[in-house]
């Protein structure tokens, strides 16, 4: 992986190249911003560029993710136990931490006595889109880097000539995913540009309640569903408004979505994206899907 690789963050790789070239890279960092933005395509990068390696298999390139688990203090304990070690075979002992906010307090502190005194040839690598959720201490002992998203126009032109996406498709991913190109090429290949389009088709301009039609959902499919249709009366309310027709979401879907905001008008706009809001709200309660949909259909269609 070479950092011509990462596309889109080009202003936080110069902050970091010239870091390197002063051999100044050492000490511990938090790569902070949205989710699916390319922060931990960078670690990885500076992992194999510092160790002069092809391949994230190296004794000296430690990572920890854990996914929506909590980081323990046993999962740092690694960190205690080869930070004071002189680095195997490359010039430095990287360690990468991904969602750096789900550190619990044990294994903050933990973390933190390696932070007061990181050896010179470590390199500690916090990657986060929640720098609020860790503690002030560990905040307070690492130089931060800001990863912004891209421009979406940009990420759009990215989609078409890089990875040969339809005009259409890559329009729909680099405004619904607001720039983030890592969320944007885990999708690329996925149904959502066609999967969406059954949504609006089935449920939002159905001529009847059709709620029944997504009821069997599972509750990442269910989360989905519901970003998608926020997505779509987002587009409305904001056409409603004035915004060029060219920043919508759907674009494809623009003599519908004109339709639409000549039907409803912002006060039902305002009740339909808070019972969006209020059901995403409840599956994260685990509040049953039959009834979340139900609700939010019978919302639709009194407007």
């Amino acid at each position: 992986m070479e950092f011509c690789n990462c596309l889109g963050q080009d202003r936080s790789i110069k902050i970091i190249k010239s870091y390197v070239e002063k051999s100044s890279f050492s000490g511990a960092y938090i790569f902070s911003g949205p989710e699916g933005i390319g922060k931990k395509m960078v670690a990885l990068a500076i992992a194999q560029e510092l160790n002069c390696s092809n391949s994230l298999m190296h004794p000296d390139i430690h990572i920890i993710e854990k996914g929506l688990s909590q980081i323990k203090i046993e999962d740092i304990r690694d960190i205690q136990g080869q930070a004071n070690l002189r680095p195997y075979e490359g010039k430095m002992k990287v360690f990468i931490i991904d969602n750096a906010h789900k550190l619990n307090q044990d294994a903050a502190n933990s973390l933190l006595k390696v932070l007061e005194e990181p050896p010179k040839d470590t390199l500690i690598i916090l990657i986060t889109h929640k720098p609020q959720n860790i503690i002030k201490t560990v905040l307070s002992r690492c130089k931060q880097i800001k990863f912004p998203p891209m421009p979406r126009e940009e990420l759009e032109n990215i989609l078409v000539k890089n990875y040969s996406l339809e005009k259409s498709a890559a329009h729909f991913l680099s405004y619904y995913c607001e720039g983030r190109i890592g969320l944007a090429l885990k999708l690329k290949d996925s149904p959502l540009f066609t999967e969406k389009n059954r949504i609006f088709d089935s449920f939002v301009l159905a001529q009847k309640n059709n709620e029944y039609n997504f009821a069997g959902q599972n509750k990442e499919e269910l989360h989905n569903f519901l970003n998608i249709l926020a997505s779509w009366f987002r587009d409305i309310y904001l056409l409603k408004a004035g915004m060029p027709e060219n920043e919508t979401i759907h674009l494809d879907r623009k003599a519908d979505l004109a339709r639409q905001a000549a039907r409803f008008s912002f006060k039902q706009l305002d009740d339909i994206i808070s019972a969006i809001s209020g059901s995403l709200l409840y599956l994260e309660k685990n509040i049953n899907s039959k009834l979340i949909l139900h609700n939010l259909g019978a919302q639709l269609w009194k407007a």
